[in-house]
């Protein structure tokens, strides 16, 4: 059936391409052939075979390469994304509770899905980021659990910290997590609208913010990322701010998303590009919205009035070794993967 079935799709691609008169060569069709069944990473129309050409085209632009997703155990509201130095991708699963390892390709290479609240467990993960350090450990914001858990790059469990409240080193709702070049953590919390800051073992070291609408301060702070220089990029999903902070937590300035086109946009996740560029998810509006560290805006991609876009309610992105970018879509659960290569510096 299987093989039919992908002949029927094989035939229908070829029959779609001589129509249009031309003989291009399609983009990547990968499969994940992982710890489950061999699956297809479908690509990003609606007739499963798409020429480059019409792929870029219908992406405002830049080269959507392929879309990664699980056809017989799909993710599940995905929200944090993160890429270690061998270039495995790390999704957290969020509707799932669970922590997908793929390749750059597509392949699913592991999954962490013990449920719980015990070392190592997950208990609804919810809007939950995921971050890496530089000896590629992993981090995991567990958001009904009120703490981070770190583990190594396998999957092992290594240490954990947090509760529930409001003081010093404590959780209410976090959701975005980064960390610098010396392995210092830092967190968002929606529920606590201050940015917490820990070393690498969760020992708490300070924090900067506080409630409210004005410079240095958050309503519903989500993605966070540093830079090579140890300057912090804030995103405020309520006030739809970005703002940027020195390594001591001062305020230095602000900005809005979608002044390009007249409308607000509502930021979510923060990706720092190679050359240093900010890649901010506009989560309503279908779009990402690129930024220099100044909070000068470049270019975007993507909208959601477009019938062919490929953001869907897209939350985090992340950058692979060769610059290719890996964007999350909590809604319809899948992953694109597109080429920028042509706008970096």
């Amino acid at each position: 059936m299987k093989t039919l079935m992908l002949i029927l799709i094989i035939a229908t691609g070829a029959f779609l391409l001589t129509a249009c008169g031309e003989n291009k060569e399609p983009t990547t069709i990968a499969t994940t052939e992982g710890i489950t069944e061999s699956t297809a990473v479908v690509t990003t129309d609606s007739t499963t075979v798409v020429t480059t050409e019409t792929a870029s085209e219908m992406a405002s632009g830049f080269e959507t390469l392929f879309e990664i997703e699980l056809a017989e155990d799909p993710l599940n509201a995905p929200y944090g994304i993160v890429i270690n130095s061998k270039d495995h991708i790390y999704i957290s699963d969020a509707g799932n509770n669970r922590v997908l390892i793929f390749d750059t390709e597509g392949t699913l290479l592991d999954k962490w899905d013990n449920q719980g609240s015990g070392e190592g467990e997950f208990s609804t993960l919810g809007f939950g980021g995921i971050a890496i350090d530089g000896n590629d450990d992993v981090f995991v914001v567990d958001n009904a659990n009120h703490r981070i858990q770190k583990f190594d790059a396998t999957g092992h469990f290594i240490t954990q910290w947090g509760t529930e409240g409001t003081a010093e080193g404590q959780f209410v709702r976090a959701i975005g997590i980064t960390v610098d070049n010396d392995g210092q953590v830092y967190v968002t919390d929606d529920g606590n609208p201050y940015i917490q800051k820990f070393d690498n073992d969760g020992n708490f070291i300070m924090r900067f913010g506080g409630p409210g609408i004005g410079s240095g301060h958050f309503k519903h702070a989500t993605g966070i990322a540093v830079d090579r220089e140890g300057f912090i990029y804030v995103a405020d999903y309520e006030t739809k701010l970005l703002q940027k902070f020195d390594a001591l937590g001062n305020f230095l300035i602000s900005w809005k998303m979608g002044e390009d086109i007249g409308i607000t946009g509502t930021p979510e996740g923060i990706a720092i590009a190679p050359d240093g560029n900010l890649y901010v998810t506009d989560y309503d509006y279908g779009r990402l919205q690129v930024f220099d560290s100044e909070g000068q805006f470049l270019w975007a991609m993507g909208d959601r009035l477009q019938s062919k876009n490929p953001f869907n309610r897209p939350t985090t992105a992340a950058f692979d070794s060769s610059g290719r970018l890996y964007v999350v879509n909590q809604s319809s659960g899948k992953i694109t993967v597109v080429d920028v290569s042509d706008k970096m510096k």
